[in-house]
């Protein structure tokens, strides 16, 4: 039985499983794209120098952040396990997760299956999966089968089974929308009766609420003090805890639209310590930490380019 509120992958089980879904991706374009006119069309998707005795099972290391697959796995990471930045998702990475999931790759081009493998319960898919169950809910309240309530429940599919139908729920018979599939039935619980079932599990992870008050200046400092994520991402990220567009907060900030928005996008923007700590203002933190973090970074950014 799975631990209350436990996340069934670390984010380095989740990284592996882009990288190997990039490789198969590759390998697919090395075998199969249009080698004759650019035989160099795999190692530019990987961001490799062109090496004709490159071996798709032996690859060097290569950058999957710059893939936007790894971005889109990200935000529907801290999603699927309500972990920090789970707000920062919207209809555009649901829509970005039913396309990688029907259309992914799910073997090389020799056959091996790849993390996307509708025929394994690989952590790349059931993550995916698990967001996708979670915003359909909580986002779309739409009604879920017996596979997405195991995932958010952390439980098998026959342990749900049998829990429903000792708890008294009951389960109504649809019409998928699976491709190839048209006229298969499944069964699936009422999305008002899936999240009192879920409520109930101790394995489920529950759904995180935009804090109020003292809550949100919490998520705001923990947000903005996080290392792990680029300064520009802990602004941005900022900006839609609070509930604001860019030019709402720029204009509670007081500081200039066309600023805020280059520094939010990475672009090369001026140091400008007054800004940076009205910016700190109205985030409601100490300036001098925030102000020195962003003249930092805005200096790196000028020498790098």
């Amino acid at each position: 039985m799975s631990k209350t509120g436990e996340i069934p992958y670390t984010w380095e089980e989740i990284e592996k499983g882009i990288k190997d879904a990039i490789r198969c991706q590759a390998s697919i374009l090395e075998r199969f794209g249009p080698s004759a006119e650019k035989p160099h069309l795999a190692a530019d998707f990987l961001g490799l120098t062109y090496d004709p005795q490159m071996d798709m099972e032996d690859l060097p290391e290569f950058d999957i952040s710059r893939h936007a697959l790894h971005q889109i796995v990200q935000r529907a990471y801290q999603y699927a396990y309500q972990l920090d930045g789970w707000w920062d998702c919207g209809s555009d990475i649901w829509h970005e997760v039913d396309g990688a999931l029907q259309g992914y790759p799910q073997t090389d081009a020799d056959g091996e299956r790849s993390p996307f493998c509708t025929l394994n319960d690989f952590p790349l898919r059931r993550m995916l999966e698990t967001f996708f169950a979670r915003f359909s809910l909580f986002e779309k309240h739409l009604d879920l089968d017996t596979r997405a309530l195991s995932l958010l429940a952390n439980m098998t599919v026959p342990a749900v089974r049998t829990s429903l139908s000792k708890e008294g729920f009951k389960l109504v018979r649809m019409q998928t929308m699976v491709p190839d599939r048209a006229d298969e039935k499944t069964f699936y619980l009422k999305a008002s009766d899936a999240l009192t079932w879920l409520s109930r599990r101790r394995g489920f992870i529950p759904q995180r609420q935009h804090s109020q008050g003292d809550g949100l200046q919490d998520d705001i400092v923990r947000l903005l003090s996080n290392e792990a994520l680029g300064f520009p991402e802990r602004i941005a990220q900022t900006t839609k805890l609070l509930g604001y567009d860019i030019t709402t907060m720029a204009e509670h900030a007081g500081v200039e639209v066309d600023w805020l928005l280059g520094l939010i996008e990475g672009k090369p923007v001026s140091p400008d310590v007054k800004a940076l700590c009205a910016l700190a203002k109205s985030f409601g933190i100490a300036e001098p930490d925030f102000t020195g973090a962003g003249v930092r970074h805005l200096l790196a950014a000028d020498l790098e380019g």
